[in-house]
């Protein structure tokens, strides 16, 4: 592959309303909030460049080979043509539709090892996020998602490298 090309890594996440990592209460009380058996949530892509940008990318509908084939042409957008995608292996991403999408531009996918999202620069900023995020409640999904990306913002980008070539 030639200089030209863009190396990104790229994964999804969800975010619900609220994730409690850790509480303090006074003794003997027990504050409770409240809740609903419905699990709303806000679903994000995000990539993170060879140089050490980021792109995130808030998504309406449940992640397919559609929201794929929308995201690798926004990374076109942001990043050029020549792009090297670095993915796992979930579904919506090994679709047939994305593959004969890719192999139709100058977009290489490159598929990390089944069970490893430790190769994943941004498996950490998911990470990251979720310790920002973390003990807050939003009473709306559009509170959170405001949060979410504010908080994306303000993320250090991991080196793609530290985890590609280690």
């Amino acid at each position: 592959m030639d200089d030209e090309y863009t190396i990104l890594t790229i994964d999804q996440t969800r975010q619900v309303l609220s994730t409690l990592i850790h509480a303090w209460f006074p003794e003997g009380e027990r504050p409770s909030l409240p809740v609903t058996g419905a699990w709303d949530s806000i679903k994000l892509l995000g990539a993170v460049s060879d140089s050490g940008e980021t792109f995130f990318l808030p998504c309406e509908e449940n992640f397919n080979s559609d929201t794929t084939i929308r995201l690798l042409d926004a990374l076109q957008t942001k990043f050029g043509e020549k792009i090297c995608v670095v993915l796992d292996n979930a579904s919506y991403f090994t679709a047939n539709k994305v593959q004969e999408f890719a192999e139709g531009t100058p977009i290489k996918l490159c598929f990390l090892p089944r069970g490893s999202p430790e190769l994943n620069p941004v498996e950490e900023c998911w990470r990251r996020l979720n310790q920002a995020l973390g003990n807050r409640l939003f009473d709306t999904l559009d509170e959170l998602q405001a949060a979410a990306l504010t908080a994306l913002d303000d993320i250090e980008p991991p080196n793609v490298f530290t985890y590609l070539c280690p």
